[in-house]
């Protein structure tokens, strides 16, 4: 199976992009060293919307369950949780479940501490957790979405 995790990337950057609101987009370049235990960027994405800066790491990911040791970049994305005018969070795509999904990195932490190991697609039925499902519609191959709710995200999320 064709890995969709690149071009997952640029179709949330040509629809996030579509969003009146979003007035910068940066595609942090992948560190491409190739060293064991070289530094991960802080996230995919830097993108002012809104009048807030948004830390952005895209995911996509098959089967109903995200493992959380697939996110290296939450050691360092954590550090910027609650900052004033800072979203700091994941845009997941269940690319067999055709749902794409925003999960902050506060809730991440919030289901780490409740033992969590991973995401489930069943946690969308859990009103305990802050997650977002972005409106998206099936194309041949991937969502078109509109990352527009995005706008009305809270101080943490």
């Amino acid at each position: 199976m064709k890995n969709r995790g690149k071009d997952f990337e640029k179709k949330f950057k040509e629809d996030f992009s579509k969003n009146p609101n979003c007035h910068f987009i940066y595609r942090i370049p992948d560190q491409l060293s190739g060293y064991k235990g070289s530094a991960t960027n802080i996230c995919d994405f830097l993108i002012y919307n809104n009048a807030k800066l948004y830390l952005i790491e895209t995911k996509s990911h098959n089967g109903n369950t995200w493992p959380f040791c697939n996110f290296p970049q939450y050691v360092k994305m954590k550090d910027y949780v609650g900052n004033l005018g800072i979203r700091v969070g994941v845009v997941l795509w269940m690319i067999d479940k055709d749902t794409v999904l925003y999960l902050p990195v506060k809730t991440i932490t919030q289901m780490k501490a409740d033992n969590k190991k991973s995401f489930n697609i069943k946690d969308l039925q859990n009103d305990t957790y802050r997650i977002f499902t972005i409106p998206s519609k099936k194309k041949r191959v991937f969502m078109d979405s509109d990352y527009s709710i995005l706008d009305n995200l809270q101080e943490g999320d």
